[in-house]
């Protein structure tokens, strides 16, 4: 065993006894975990300066690496990947690791404490005297991510992120005038103990914050209120900049404040998946200031600071400087009591202007064209399904983008306004003063419009004057919350929408979803796991060539940048539409409009994306509804199938004729 070999190595330098050995042995039995060097210094047997001689010039130092390896925390390939991060970025090894999501700050911490033969100790629960900050100078112990945490029987603890080097380590001991024990902690809690420790000031380098936040008048008044010079300093106001404007640079969707047990943990929503991103060294203040950061979210958008024992909703609003440009962002914000405090979600609402395509949002050209087409029909009804967050408002915009025209008139109905196009006039829903969607519709259809969109129908009433809309001549855009494109049918016939008035004016219903693209920046191929394949009918070596992204930094180390929608087109042939008199189930009507192998479902789509090394298998069993994924199983079995006859063909008549090509 290692601890041997390190026990040997020290009685054979007559730094310790077989005794002293062999009782330290009996301290670590019941104290499984700590390293034996560590207890040998503790016990008085060893100094730690011997200990660190014998151990470096011996070379019995273990690299992170071989450790992080030996423990089945990472694997061999992603070493390397992590490796080169480290040395491109000129960071140590640990914090690539963490940074790439590939290993948690204590296992890395863990790690490098039995690198060096130190002890691992959490700072969590540690209560600090303040008399320790007279041990170590405060802007010493900031350079070295160091932190003093306890002073007894003439011994000086202090935690570390890193070992420090052994001049350091004597130039300590000569400040304190008394020998250090060395502990290894994890770097965030060094920082937020140093706060507590030292009394630093939480304000950092604002120049860090790539975006400049103004607040309107009536905002910077409120900040100026009583409770604001009380409680929320500073400090709290750049912490709570910093977080939003991440998520804004970023591009992200949402924020999420999450309380748990010691703090906050702050997740981003981007490209629809929550993740972590690298606030440095604010992460630990964020956590110390957790109640203060809700406190003046709460004020920034005139909820109740009192109540935290009921959920809240509301707004604000903020003009946001980026590149010397200025643009108003609009935040919604929800808030919820949960056991450790309050969790603040903030919807970012990146208001952007100008006109958008169906080619820009990455449609096929044979969807763009399909559905350009299906456009020329002056009137009739056009929804666009799928869950929240799958495009919906894109396809849209992109969709009055085109029918946009100098001889045409367009208004919408919109909650909220995403973005503003020129030539159209749009309103934004306010069900407080009675605008609702229903009621907005009607006084539109009062307005002479071409073209009407309305952001969602969410109820048979809204659902039947839009039908109407589009059967007296008006071309009517609108989403609904389906799983598929003919459920759309189904859904509104639900509500109690007469069929007749659905087959009369539906023109087109697209289902969609969004897909990570990989990341281009570090694209490699990869070999899907067989039952994998096997989840879409793909055959064993099918002679598909698959890629995946290995993560860098361009992506977050996620592999992924980006999304694209996958679709699935149906324009009701008349006989189908006739079919809707006979009130069909999805089913029913899945497998009449999906007969024919020329239409594309959704996995059709999406496959065809893997294909051509946009996206991955992984990414459609996450998005698409398993159901298609089963139904789609067959129509990609018999593609290769079918492609495995016409190559054996092509074989065939190329041996009867050796000159055919």
């Amino acid at each position: 065993m290692e601890k041997n070999r390190v026990g040997e190595l020290l009685i054979s330098n007559k730094l310790i006894t077989q005794e002293q050995f062999e009782q330290a042995l009996e301290v670590q039995n019941n104290k499984p975990g700590h390293p034996i060097g560590q207890i040998l210094c503790e016990l008085g047997f060893l100094s730690a300066k011997d200990l660190e001689y014998v151990l470096d010039d011996n070379n019995k130092r273990r690299k992170l690496g071989e450790i992080l390896v030996s423990q089945n925390l990472i694997n061999e390939e992603r070493l390397k990947n992590a490796l080169k991060v480290s040395i491109g970025e000129k960071i140590p090894l640990g914090k690539a690791l963490v940074k790439q999501h590939l290993l948690e700050e204590e296992q890395v911490a863990r790690a490098i404490a039995i690198q060096h033969d130190l002890r691992f100790v959490s700072l969590a629960d540690v209560k600090f005297d303040p008399k320790l900050s007279s041990f170590v100078n405060a802007t010493f112990a900031q350079r070295l991510r160091i932190v003093p945490i306890r002073c007894r029987d003439g011994y000086l603890t202090i935690a570390m992120a890193y070992p420090i080097q052994r001049d350091e380590l004597a130039q300590l001991e000569s400040w304190c005038k008394m020998p250090i024990v060395s502990v290894i902690a994890k770097e965030s809690e060094i920082l937020s103990t140093q706060q507590k420790v030292f009394q630093i000031s939480v304000v950092q380098d604002h120049e860090r914050v790539q975006m400049d936040v103004e607040l309107s008048e009536d905002q910077a008044r409120e900040i100026k209120s009583k409770y604001t010079r009380d409680v929320i300093t500073a400090d709290v106001d750049y912490l709570t900049k910093r977080i939003i404007t991440t998520g804004i640079k970023e591009g992200c969707s949402d924020i999420h404040f999450e309380s748990v047990e010691k703090g906050m943990a702050i997740r981003y929503r981007l490209d629809g998946i929550l993740q972590f991103m690298d606030l440095g060294a604010d992460e630990p203040l964020i956590s110390a200031n957790a109640r203060q950061i809700v406190s003046k979210i709460k004020i920034l958008c005139d909820m109740d600071i009192s109540e935290r024992r009921r959920p809240q909703d509301s707004s604000f609003k903020m003009k946001v400087s980026k590149d010397g440009k200025v643009r108003s962002v609009d935040f919604r914000v929800s808030t919820v009591p949960t056991q450790f405090g309050e969790n603040v979600v903030i919807r970012i609402l990146d208001k952007r202007v100008g006109a958008i395509s169906l080619e820009a949002i990455g449609y096929s050209k044979e969807n763009t064209q399909l559905l350009y087409k299906a456009l020329d029909k002056p009137t009739g009804i056009f929804l666009v399904t799928g869950p929240t967050g799958s495009g919906k408002s894109s396809t849209l915009y992109a969709i009055l983008s085109h029918i946009n025209t100098p001889g045409s008139k367009t208004l919408t109905i919109e909650d909220p306004i995403e973005y503003s196009i020129a030539g159209i006039t749009q309103t934004e829903v306010n069900e407080i003063i009675g605008n609702t969607f229903a009621t907005l519709l009607r006084a539109f259809l009062r307005q002479d419009p071409d073209n009407i969109m309305v952001g969602e129908i969410r109820d048979l009433e809204t659902a039947t004057i839009s039908m109407r809309a589009a059967l007296t001549g008006h071309t009517v855009l609108s989403t609904l919350h389906t799983n598929d494109a003919t459920s759309a049918v189904t859904r509104l016939i639900d509500m109690g929408v007469e069929p007749s008035l659905i087959s009369a004016t539906l023109r087109c219903a697209l289902a969609q979803r969004l897909v990570r693209r990989i990341c281009t920046e570090c694209k490699e191929p990869y070999s899907p796991p067989e039952n994998l394949l096997q989840e879409f009918g793909i055959p064993v070596g099918s002679g598909v060539e698959f890629v995946q992204g290995k993560g860098c930094q361009a992506c977050n180390y996620n592999g992924f940048s980006g999304r694209l929608p996958i679709v699935e087109l149906w324009i009701p042939s008349r006989e189908e539409l006739l079919l809707l008199n006979r009130r069909p189930d999805n089913l029913a009507l899945r497998n009449a409009v999906f007969a024919d192998p020329s239409r594309m479902t959704m996995i059709d789509d999406g496959f065809r994306l893997v294909q051509e090394g946009e996206t991955t298998l992984e990414e459609l069993l996450r998005t698409v509804p398993y159901e298609q994924i089963e139904a789609g199983k067959d129509r990609i079995a018999r593609f290769f199938a079918e492609k495995n006859h016409s190559s054996k063909a092509n074989v065939g008549r190329n041996v009867q004729n050796p000159h055919h090509r």
